[in-house]
């Protein structure tokens, strides 16, 4: 028994998450944005209303990312603290509130598409519920957890897409602002996101073979999810990043 705990702590970790109160996290979150949502003034339009929690929320995330990464060890090659769910004591307990916070806001916005019309869009119902049950999924199979916290960084890019929209009648600022989103999405997206990636596709054949090799076919499975969630997550990436490339590059036949 001990020995097959040790195994699965190779690929797995041994992050205590029956510590953490998940379900009141993400509910206090979702509840926090909604009383967020609902003390900003009326007279403001409910999709700008959305944009300003969004870009609180970014923010959150993106310090909350820039803070582990000052504090504590980072090693992308340790599977168990990469694909795995964490290792105590190294500092990957604090992902776990990070990542709650975040689906408790995903949550809020859910409800947010369901009220108000001018919030929905297809594309972004889609995108919340996927990216909802991966960091579920992440958290309590403790697979790919660490992963998800890493891409919370990816939120950069988007305080400068939506304080451009917040101030578009101010053009100098929306310009500056469209100038930081094209050269933040480059940054945190395209390239900080692919070498997130890169580890753990360079991990996942050995977190595989362990997981085999234990007779773990739930974590083999949900690590198959995972990666596939990844692998749209990065196509739906470089396919904004070819739009952005568009609209800034117009082709001839365009301005013809």
């Amino acid at each position: 028994m001990s020995e097959n705990v040790d195994q699965r702590f190779q690929y797995l970790g041994n992050l205590p998450l029956s510590n953490v109160p998940i379900w009141k996290i993400i509910f206090s979150s979702t509840l926090f944005h909604v009383i967020f949502f609902q003390i900003i003034p009326s007279r403001i339009q409910p999709l700008i209303k959305s944009y300003i929690i969004s870009t609180f929320h970014a923010i959150v995330s993106v310090l909350s990312v820039t803070f582990y990464f000052l504090k504590y060890e980072i090693n992308f090659k340790q599977i168990n603290r990469l694909v795995g769910g964490g290792v105590f004591g190294t500092g990957d307990e604090f992902m776990v509130y990070n990542v709650c916070y975040s689906i408790g806001y995903l949550l809020y916005d859910l409800i947010l598409m369901i009220f108000y019309k001018s919030v929905r869009s297809a594309s972004a119902v889609v995108h919340h519920i996927l990216i909802i049950i991966s960091f579920l999924i992440g958290l309590f199979t403790q697979v790919c957890h660490p992963c998800h916290f890493y891409f919370l960084a990816e939120e950069l890019s988007t305080i400068p897409l939506n304080l451009k929209t917040i101030y578009r009648t101010q053009h100098r600022f929306h310009s500056i602002c469209s100038m930081l989103f094209v050269i933040f999405f480059f940054l945190s997206r395209l390239i900080f996101g692919s070498i997130i990636c890169f580890y753990g596709f360079r991990a996942a054949p050995q977190f595989f073979q362990l997981a085999w090799l234990n007779d773990d076919k739930s974590s083999f499975l949900v690590g198959l999810i995972q990666a596939f969630l990844c692998i749209l997550s990065r196509a739906l990436n470089f396919y904004w990043a070819y739009l952005i490339y568009r609209k800034i590059f117009p082709s001839k036949s365009k301005e013809d």
